[in-house]
């Protein structure tokens, strides 16, 4: 028999699971920026004064 450890499988973070896939690193970043990208743009029409001829 062998007296070898068990070895014990970890549950892996997902922050490090984003951060070791750099493809998935790139679309989390394009995702993030183009809603914040957005919202500021809906924000900003929202603000414009209405034009009333």
């Amino acid at each position: 028999m062998d007296n070898k450890p068990e070895e014990k499988k970890e549950k892996v973070p997902l922050g490090q699971i984003v951060f070791d896939e750099i493809f998935l690193l790139f679309l989390l970043s394009l995702i993030i920026s183009l809603a914040i990208y957005n919202i500021w743009g809906m924000m900003e029409i929202t603000r414009l004064p209405v034009f009333t001829p």
